[in-house]
């Protein structure tokens, strides 16, 4: 009797297991999707060049965004801005790839525990025939999921919760263009600069009441050159072709205020500087204010509104006098024509010739000149910059020590032509300089003149 009590009660055990054993996965089937429909897209029939509507709905507020003719549009309290498309077609993208990676549940009764009673975000997207939308919860307690529901449905899912990163905390300026200009460079014809005081770099704390003269440069034959000024100023135009790289699509950091009440609490009401590009029949005025934190500036358009800010970068390209936008060359030497070298200092003469391929001294015609360095100096004088423009009608030249320069370097080329260079006295690291058949100073790098030999043996060939 105990044998066979023993043996059904095995086989009891064992049917009760094989029971809860087929209920276990009878249950974890049901809940759990086929391979085809884990990892499936939610909104698989999404064409974003249907979407005419997207809002992003947060607990405070929400954004709207609406396609007119082409071009997106937010709707901010009662105004219209332009939205930046390639944002809005991220948020468009990103919901149609989002992937289930698993239900939850299917018909759940609590949505609070997975923070869908008051979800963190409700996206929709607007087709003129369908809407799609989900709203997002918490995070998964495991792993690296997000809970989320979606609007035609009952079932709570998990999903990436870098899916749904795209569409959480944001305001609508961060849907905004933050392209406030575009223009058409072909069609610039002239550009205005104007600092408020031109005189440095401190302009709008040095002099707040003065105004510096404006800089006006024109388009002519492809080339830009200045108006009302002289003609020895070479306007360069790498420089200006840089700044208006900058202008042409000049995107903003920050919208600070779209209605202001007051611009001087921008520095705005006496810009410190300003840019006026004329494209069209009406031009284009970019104005400059305070600074707003280190490497950042107020700046906005003179016909619209909003006040916005630019990195110090931008400002910093507006040319504060016709100086900024010269050719900074110093000298027009062809270091490959170059066929004879001079220098003088006081009363000691250095002479270097070229007769055909090989560099001679002058007077002494037996000895080997070291031609690389023959060849180092005449680069250094070809590629003399100016670091400043200091006087372009000096009246006494011995304020520079040019009256008597202590060196003379005369360079000349193959059809006679001959160019002076004279250095004076010395400052900061910085050399007065001049060329001696013209009236304009210059500050450049003294390192030149620490190349120039002091005697002959320094250029004979060991």
């Amino acid at each position: 009797m105990k044998g066979h009590l023993a043996k059904f009660s095995s086989t009891l055990i064992a049917a009760s297991v094989l029971i809860l054993l087929l209920g276990y996965l009878y249950f974890f089937d049901l809940k759990k999707p086929s391979e085809e429909e884990s990892k499936k897209e939610i909104f698989t029939d999404i064409k974003e060049e249907q979407v005419g509507d997207v809002e992003l709905k947060y607990s405070e507020y929400t954004i709207v965004c609406k396609k007119e003719e082409g071009n997106w549009h937010v709707l901010k309290d009662s105004n219209r801005f332009k939205a930046d498309g390639n944002v809005i077609s991220t948020i468009i993208d990103n919901l149609s790839k989002i992937r289930i990676e698993k239900i939850v549940s299917e018909n759940p009764k609590d949505l609070a525990g997975f923070g869908l009673e008051k979800p963190k975000a409700h996206v929709v997207v607007k087709t003129p025939t369908k809407e799609y939308g989900i709203s997002i919860g918490a995070d998964s307690p495991v792993g690296s999921g997000t809970y989320i529901q979606v609007d035609d449905g009952n079932e709570v899912l998990i999903v990436n919760k870098n899916s749904v990163m795209a569409f959480l905390d944001k305001s609508a300026n961060d849907l905004r263009d933050k392209q406030i200009l575009a223009l058409d460079e072909s069609r610039i014809k002239k550009l205005r600069f104007q600092w408020k005081d031109s005189s440095g770099s401190e302009v709008a704390t040095q002099r707040e009441g003065s105004q510096g003269t404006p800089v006006v440069i024109e388009r002519k034959d492809g080339d830009w050159v200045g108006k009302d000024v002289p003609e020895y100023v070479e306007i360069d135009q790498a420089r200006v072709e840089a700044i208006l790289k900058t202008f042409l699509n000049l995107k903003i950091d920050n919208f600070e205020e779209d209605e202001p009440t007051d611009l001087s609490a921008y520095g705005l009401d006496k810009p410190s500087a300003e840019i006026e590009i004329f494209a069209n029949e009406k031009p284009v005025r970019v104005l400059f204010g305070n600074k707003k934190e280190e490497g950042i500036y107020y700046v906005k358009l003179d016909s619209e509104a909003p006040v916005y800010s630019v990195s110090e970068f931008v400002y910093r390209q507006v040319p504060e006098n016709v100086n900024d936008i010269r050719v900074r060359k110093f000298v027009e030497v062809d270091s490959e024509k170059v066929d004879g070298v001079e220098i003088r200092k006081g009363d000691a003469v250095i002479s270097i010739i070229k007769e055909g391929n090989n560099w001679k001294l002058d007077g002494d015609k037996e000895k080997k000149v070291d031609e690389p360095k023959v060849y180092e100096l005449i680069s250094g004088i070809e590629s003399l910059q100016v670091e400043k423009f200091v006087d372009d009608y000096p009246i006494d030249l011995a304020t520079y020590g040019l009256d008597k320069p202590e060196i003379e370097v005369t360079t000349t080329e193959a059809g006679n032509k001959k160019i002076t260079i004279l250095f004076g006295k010395k400052e900061d690291k910085m050399v007065y300089t001049k060329l001696a058949d013209w009236k304009s100073v210059y500050l450049i790098s003294d390192e030149i003149v620490s190349q120039l030999p002091s005697s002959k043996e320094e250029l004979i060939k060991n």
